[in-house]
């Protein structure tokens, strides 16, 4: 038979193994429009820090070695997926005033918008809704920007004002290709696709009050 002390060890074995059980899985996400340059890619992660399967820590990754961690409310029925990208929308995460959205390639659209409540001093995750002004056509793009294929060269020029912050070219998976940040007040853009292969391909252009996508296709 079991003495007590034996019983004890088993149970708080079995409690831990229980609560690990009902953890959610981190999940990191690539994070873009942040300003940082320092070469390599920055990231937000969310944890599950209380192992009750739901995550209550948003971490942000930057540049500068001065990780930044909030605690997070969770307003959203949608899951969070590995193979979703973020964008930071407005503000700066080291002001405490951003707004990010956090797009799913696979369907074209916003699924989350996450952002600081300083009322309760949280960052809280929604759902996104189409009440944040987000374009769902291609077609819209078409009134901002022409666009020319000049051999390997894509020459993108704005026909009409907007705000724009960057732009994205990205593989129709949502791999990102090449990523132009902090370009307001260009009127064109350039990406090099001497190196990738013939295909379809997204371009995100990502302004202050809006987001838009068109498709467009290289032949090499």
């Amino acid at each position: 038979m079991l003495n007590t002390k034996s019983f004890y060890v088993i149970f708080i074995t079995l409690f831990f193994y229980v609560i690990n059980l009902n953890a959610k899985q981190t999940q990191t996400l690539p994070i873009y429009n942040t300003g940082e340059s320092c070469g390599r890619e920055v990231r937000i992660w969310f944890i599950d820090a209380n192992n009750n399967n739901i995550y209550d820590i948003l971490f942000y990754d930057g540049c500068n070695n001065k990780p930044i961690a909030f605690s997070l409310l969770i307003n959203s029925f949608n899951e969070i997926i590995e193979t979703q990208t973020a964008y930071l929308y407005q503000g700066t995460i080291e002001a405490k005033n951003f707004t990010i959205l956090i797009y799913d390639p696979n369907s074209f659209t916003y699924t989350h918008k996450l952002y600081y409540d300083n009322q309760i001093s949280k960052a809280v995750l929604e759902d996104y809704t189409d009440n944040d002004n987000e374009p769902t056509t291609y077609e819209e793009a078409d009134n901002y920007f022409y666009i020319q294929l000049m051999g390997s060269t894509l020459l993108i020029t704005k026909k009409a004002d907007i705000d724009v912050q960057s732009i994205l070219l990205c593989s129709l998976d949502g791999r990102i290709i090449s990523n132009l940040q902090n370009v307001e007040g260009w009127s064109q853009f350039s990406f090099n696709l001497s190196l990738e292969p013939s295909g379809m391909y997204l371009l995100r252009f990502i302004a202050r009050d809006r987001a838009m996508t068109k498709r467009m296709v290289y032949l090499r």
